[in-house]
């Protein structure tokens, strides 16, 4: 199998994704163009696009100091500038977690520092990205070498503050230093809680995210990095290094920080065994190191609980090298080729199957209700114009009995359109249940007495209590509007089926809303927590600290899954019967005009084939609209991200099919 660099695999991602959003921008003017929108349809589409053009593909490289990650960056991503761009020397190792970005909005480079003091705001890192004033920031000048080495030299940078200070910032415990017989009376810490680097890179650009997450230290004591930042990411990278095996830290942050936080992660995991350059050695045979490779590759699998095939031996150095200095024998050495092919099949897949997935359930139903709305309409046309063509050689009584039955079907059916809005009134009823359900008025005082357990509580054991009643009070309340989705889930269904049953209606899905994504969002929070208030890191934090902690990382994730619930039921139930009242609206004027034809044809004969006429023009048209709605259908589901070479194209329909 070909290896193919991941630039060029990112790159022919973002062309399928590009032919996506042209699809999409395509069929909302057609939805106009044939009377078929709304402003919540055209605010769906809008909100689907936005998605889709701010779309971010995140990469976190997680490891313990000295591992090589920011060699590994460097190697996989910014080679192309002929020289390390991230500080990664021996002893010089990133200090904060920083995010490697590109700042499309302000379109500018520059390198932003949050002072370490920070932590000792009751602040989330979320809020303070919005607080300019908050950062120190320095530009970076893209045609001075020196001036941007010294400005990312900044994510590396310590500072000496005393004991008091440094167990005041959350940042000491003697735990972490048992070789030291007594505390020390100055202890280094970092100078930045976080970074944030806005580089003009094609691949940045383009929506990529670095996250580089240094050590043990940085993800006990930032639990939103653990909690938030790396369940984000579409691949989160666990670094070792070949010359010191897997340590105890290292083992620490697998279990505690990466392996217990990805429980629902099937993909997009991987483990890098870095600097197997350190395993080369000239007076052996190359079996002999391969074996050696191969030997610790299976090792580290078993000692993680993982496939071999999740391990990665990689030299990000001598692959660096060979990029730069153009040695492909070297880069093959180097294993950073599989790595990153790997990367680009794996992580580019599971990203394109979330974005197949959102636009099939948003937009792809659209496109399938609209195309089962036009081929009723095709169908009806067809009925009228052999319904009509039959009527050439009629009586007028005939054509009287026939106007007779289709008044007492419109009468009939008039009746049904009053049933229809009697469920309506019992569909808001249960929409109101459900939000009070939801409401956040009642989440926050519980919320609120929780906190006030914790602060109190004289034992860590009572502060830990707390925690997991609060949980699961929220796991009770999911509960209940898991039931209660359900009954509405079934009235709607119950609403649209009488009237395909009754009229003959086309089989249209209404937009439903499913808790299934809450909840399970809500139980893989539910473990983070349980592994939060387990953690040896959180034993060693002061009571207030672990409390601030809890509630900015884990107890704001809580409330804002209720909070989207909410938002997401609400703007489902105003619109979830938006197309049955199309359809009940196209329904009442084809069976007024079909009346109207037969008053016209009962009195004059002449109208029949003019009549006759327009119907075969509609039904031309109606066609022809179907084929390009076809295809619009083909184009969001056949595309693939694959190496541009390789694309395959749509099959799309003739325009003379129907």
């Amino acid at each position: 199998m070909e290896k193919v660099r991941f630039q060029e695999q990112l790159l022919a991602y973002e062309q399928w994704k590009k032919d996506v959003v042209n699809t999409i921008e395509e069929y909302a003017p057609w939805l106009e163009e044939n009377s078929m929108s709304s402003p919540d349809i055209q605010h769906r589409i809008e909100h689907t696009l936005n998605g889709l053009k701010s779309d971010k593909l995140t990469i976190a490289f997680v490891a313990e100091f000295s591992r090589g990650k920011t060699e590994l960056i460097n190697a996989i991503f910014f080679a192309d500038y002929g020289r390390r761009l991230l500080p990664s020397d021996a002893g010089r190792t990133t200090m904060c977690p920083t995010e490697i970005f590109y700042d499309i909005e302000r379109d500018e480079a520059y390198v932003r520092l949050l002072p370490i003091e920070t932590r000792l705001q009751d602040v989330t890192l979320t809020q303070l990205r919005q607080d300019a004033k908050q950062w120190v920031h320095y530009p970076l000048e893209m045609e001075s070498a020196e001036q941007m080495q010294a400005a990312l030299n900044e994510v590396i940078q310590t500072k000496t503050v005393t004991l008091e200070e440094a167990k005041h910032l959350g940042l000491y415990s003697s735990d972490l230093h048992p070789h030291q017989s007594r505390p020390p009376e100055m202890v280094e810490i970092p100078k930045w809680r976080h970074a944030l680097i806005s580089f003009p890179h094609q691949m940045l650009k383009k929506g990529l995210t670095i996250l580089d997450t240094p050590g043990l230290n940085a993800l006990g004591t930032e639990p939103e990095l653990t909690l938030n930042m790396l369940p984000a990411a579409q691949a989160v990278l666990f670094v070792l290094g070949a010359d010191t095996g897997v340590t105890r830290s290292d083992m620490e942050i697998w279990q505690h920080h990466i392996k217990g936080f990805q429980s629902g992660r099937q993909r997009g995991l991987m483990v890098v065994l870095n600097k197997i350059d350190t395993l080369w050695d000239d007076l052996r045979e190359h079996a002999d190191i391969h074996d050696a490779i191969r030997n610790q590759q299976v090792s580290t699998a078993e000692m993680l609980g993982i496939k071999p095939k999740a391990v990665f031996p990689v030299s990000a150095q001598k692959g660096l090298l060979a990029k730069i200095k153009n040695e492909t024998p070297l880069l093959d050495k180097s294993g950073l080729l599989d790595l990153e092919n790997y990367l680009g099949q794996d992580v580019l897949n599971i990203k394109q199957q979330i974005i197949l997935d959102t636009v099939s359930s948003d937009v792809g139903q659209m496109l399938d209700n609209s195309r089962s709305l036009l081929s009723g309409k095709l169908n009806d046309t067809k009925n009228q114009l052999e319904e009509l063509e039959e009527l050439s050689d009629k009586s007028d009584d005939v054509i009287t009995n026939l106007m007779e039955k289709t008044r007492n079907e419109q009468a009939q059916y008039l009746r049904d359109v009053e049933t229809f809005q009697q469920s309506r009134k019992q569909l808001k009823q249960q929409a109101d249940q459900l939000s009070e359900t939801l409401g956040l008025n009642a989440l926050d005082a519980i919320i609120e007495n929780s906190r006030k357990e914790m602060t109190n509580s004289w034992t860590t054991s009572g502060m830990k209590g707390s925690m997991k009643s609060l949980f699961e009070e929220t796991r009770r309340t999911m509960l209940k509007v898991v039931s209660q989705s359900e009954q509405t889930r079934k009235l709607i269904r119950s609403i649209y089926r009488k009237f395909q049953n009754e009229h003959g209606f086309a089989v249209v899905q209404p937009k439903m809303f499913s808790i299934v994504k809450y909840r399970v969002e809500l139980e893989l929070l539910h473990q983070e927590a349980e592994i939060f208030r387990n953690s040896p890191v959180t034993a060693m934090m002061e009571q207030n600290f672990v409390v601030k902690r809890f509630f900015s990382a884990l107890v704001k994730r809580a409330r804002e899954i209720f909070q989207r619930a909410d938002e997401e039921i609400n703007i489902w139930l105003s619109t979830t019967l938006e197309p049955l009242v199309m359809q009940i609206k196209d329904h009442k004027e084809m069976m007024e005009k079909r009346l109207n034809n037969l008053q016209k044809i009962g009195q004059s004969r002449n109208t029949l084939q003019y009549r006759i006429l327009e119907l075969q023009e509609q039904y031309t048209e109606s066609a022809r609209q179907l084929t390009a709605l076809r295809n619009m259908s083909n184009r969001l589901s056949n595309n693939r991200p694959l190496h541009r070479s390789q694309r395959q194209k749509p099959t799309l329909v003739k325009q003379n099919a129907s």
